[in-house]
């Protein structure tokens, strides 16, 4: 059940991921389109293109999680037995989601800062762009302890 929960999360994000992908190669192609041919630079596509790819990056990392996309280290990991493999596993998620929880908490801080402060030609108001990174960040601790789960048990039967 909880596998299926995050599957669909997953799902969700890698359609969003595809469809901020999207808007941003249009946004590109008309700010070359009208740099180059129409000699007439539109604005608002810089800065649009620059905010997709913030998130589009931010997302892509919770969503790799997912896939195990991250690179990592696996000599040390390869060559434990299995009480080892736990030990390396529960000390290595405790140490990410450490980190993780910090970022989540002070972004929240942060992004209320931003607030008042709007982009120089959308107008949007910035902490919006950065509300992606508490986002983000609780994303990559769902499919980071689905993944350390399933380590567990993958560890458990060797």
């Amino acid at each position: 059940m909880v596998k299926n929960v995050i599957h669909a999360i997953n799902n969700v994000v890698k359609w969003v991921i595809i469809l901020l992908f999207f808007l941003m190669v249009i946004a590109v192609f008309l700010q070359v389109i009208f740099r180059f041919v129409v000699d007439q630079p539109l604005a608002w596509t810089e800065e649009l293109s620059r905010y997709l790819l913030i998130w589009l990056t931010f997302l892509g990392t919770g969503y790799g999680m997912s896939v195990k996309a991250h690179p990592s280290i696996e000599l040390l990991f390869e060559k434990a037995g299995g009480l080892m493999k736990k030990v390396l596993i529960v000390l290595s998620t405790a140490l990410i989601l450490f980190f993780f929880w910090q970022i989540i908490v002070n972004s929240f801080e942060f992004i209320g800062r931003s607030m008042t402060q709007t982009s120089p030609v959308l107008q949007l108001p910035m902490g919006l762009v950065y509300t992606v990174i508490p986002i983000s960040s609780v994303l990559f601790i769902i499919n980071l302890l689905q993944v350390s789960v399933s380590e567990w048990r993958r560890g458990a039967s060797q």
